[in-house]
């Protein structure tokens, strides 16, 4: 298939969402949970999210225009607080639900089967099963003014990370911990390692080395 721009334009709004949704290929899935200003627990699954620095170590969360029944952008603006956890693919199908419009008193642990965990360390609810874990607060917001999407980055205040998958170098064994990546909106698939390689260079030799992301 080759599409012009008008051809993206007049295609089905169905079609063209999921096309789109899936050009950027698999997408690190997490569930994003919050508190309520009620102290009521919230959990949704999101695949926008995007490493912003290491130094201060930050993360990125994309929000979709369309905000009045975003409870978890709410809970976030009321609390400056909210948790990211990696789905294993053992909990994707329950993980995929809580997409679904639950009333802002539902909590989607509960309706969706999900185990709840509370921790001293950091003040937010977080997914007892999953094997990667932050805590993050609000840090900033920025408002992407083609479509009025919102960026709300996060920094890292709490991390757990199972034994079993940290390895001595701190790089976390994906595939080990049967971690999922997201294709469009309601497609998932399993990590499985391909390759590692030592820091790239110009030459053994080269007094300046590539550029690339903290």
């Amino acid at each position: 298939m080759i599409a012009t721009l008008s051809d993206i334009e007049s295609m089905e709004k169905s079609f063209r969402t999921n096309l789109i949704n899936h050009l950027s290929g698999g997408k690190a899935v997490h569930l994003l949970g919050t508190f309520n200003k009620h102290g009521q627990s919230n959990l949704a699954i999101f695949s926008n999210v995007i490493h912003v620095g290491a130094n201060p170590a930050m993360i990125g969360i994309l929000f979709r225009p369309v905000l009045n029944d975003s409870h978890s952008y709410k809970n976030i603006q009321a609390n400056k607080r909210f948790t990211l956890n990696q789905i294993p693919a053992s909990m994707v199908q329950a993980a995929h639900q809580t997409s679904a419009r639950y009333p802002s008193n539902t909590s989607e642990f509960e309706a969706c089967g999900i185990e709840e965990e509370i921790i001293p360390e950091f003040e937010g609810p977080f997914v007892k099963n999953s094997l990667v874990k932050m805590g993050l607060i609000w840090e900033e917001e920025h408002v992407i003014k083609t479509n009025q999407t919102i960026l709300i980055v996060g920094k890292i205040q709490y991390i757990s990370v199972e034994d079993s998958i940290l390895l001595p170098d701190g790089h976390i064994d994906l595939e080990k911990a049967q971690s999922v990546s997201a294709g469009g909106l309601d497609s998932y698939y399993q990590l499985n390692k391909v390759a590692q390689f030592p820091y790239a260079k110009v030459s053994a030799d080269a007094s300046h080395e590539p550029r690339r992301n903290s």
